[in-house]
């Protein structure tokens, strides 16, 4: 279970809440925090990591995908590419 990252969001600024979600994971994934073929936390440990529903992470895994630093693999997770 990953640690609480509520502190990483601004649950009442103006930027939607999936794009903080899909930049904070994407700075990890460049700083080399999340190093390339690692796991990311499914879509439930992550919802309740940054203190957001389900379909917002869902929304920043897409994002994350479109820009292929993320691959899902249906049945085994999503990972750092």
């Amino acid at each position: 279970m990953w640690p609480d990252r509520s502190d990483r969001i601004n649950h009442n600024g103006p930027d939607l809440l999936w794009s903080q979600v899909a930049d904070d994971l994407r700075e990890q994934i460049r700083s080399g925090e999340l190093p390339s073929g690692s796991k990311l936390p499914n879509e439930w440990e992550l919802s309740e990591a940054y203190q957001v529903a389900r379909v917002t992470v869902r929304r920043a895994i897409i994002e994350l995908r479109k820009e292929k630093l993320v691959t899902v693999t249906i049945g085994r997770g999503t990972f750092v590419a």
